[in-house]
């Protein structure tokens, strides 16, 4: 949860607006993953796949910077540790002025951000984290 709360903090500083997409659309809003499908009050419906339609349609509706942080879900048969079905997404999506390093600047502050705020105010469960799966601090 620390960093979804980084994750919003960041963004909502930098200007960014936090959007809610719909989680039940009427149909697959990107291809390449396969969907939930049901009957919902008698209409085909799905599961969200992505809020990715979302944040492009705000994005071209004049909010310029947005981001989400919600549930993703995605029907993969599979039954291995590396499928998930159902997830929380970390999405954002922004208006390129002149040049894609303007995202690529937002990306390198934001896990900045995070990391910082995390070995700041998480050494408690990071030491837990330590003692079980030993590893360097991070240095960026």
């Amino acid at each position: 949860s620390a960093v979804c709360q980084y994750y919003r903090q960041y963004f909502l500083s930098q200007g960014f607006v936090e959007i809610h997409s719909p989680k039940i659309t009427p149909g697959v809003s990107e291809g390449g993953a396969q969907v939930f499908r049901f009957s919902y009050f008698g209409n085909p419906a799905c599961l969200a796949q992505s809020p990715q339609l979302f944040k492009q349609m705000g994005v071209l509706s004049d909010l310029f910077k947005v981001f989400e942080i919600g549930p993703v879900f995605r029907a993969e048969n599979a039954n291995t540790n590396r499928h998930l079905c159902e997830f929380v997404g970390l999405d954002f999506e922004m208006e390129i002025k002149e040049h894609y390093h303007e995202v690529l600047d937002v990306l390198g502050n934001l896990f900045v951000y995070i990391f910082a705020n995390i070995e700041k105010n998480h050494t408690h469960e990071l030491n837990a984290i330590r003692h079980q799966f030993p590893f360097e601090p991070l240095k960026y």
